[in-house]
């Protein structure tokens, strides 16, 4: 991403800011559960929303991003993310910080 956005914007992984987290009014829970993008103006996006936000940054993508804001693919766009938000840890390419804390009940 950061070679597709070419610097754009900043991208972190919650972990590592819980500083800046904290002054979005975010948990370590959020951070957890989905993907966030902050605009200029401090306006929050989550999930599959944050992803098409963020690849307004890229310039092959960003034509595409539209499609999320159509009836319908915004929904399929929606389940798809989460659905790969809760399998992170088992994709091809992750690493330790994508691992989800087992919940103790």
């Amino acid at each position: 991403m950061r070679t597709w956005t070419k610097d754009k914007i900043e991208l972190a992984g919650w972990q590592f800011i819980p500083e800046r987290m904290a002054e979005l009014g975010l948990t370590a829970e959020d951070g957890m559960t989905q993907v966030w993008f902050a605009d200029a103006n401090g306006r929050l996006f989550g999930g599959a929303e944050a992803i098409n936000r963020s690849m307004q940054h890229v310039w092959w993508a960003w034509p595409f991003t539209w499609l999320y804001f159509v009836p319908g693919i915004r929904q399929l766009q929606d389940l798809v993310y989460k659905w790969v938000a809760k399998n992170r840890h088992k994709m091809p390419g992750s690493s330790a910080a994508c691992e989800i804390p087992s919940r103790e009940d």
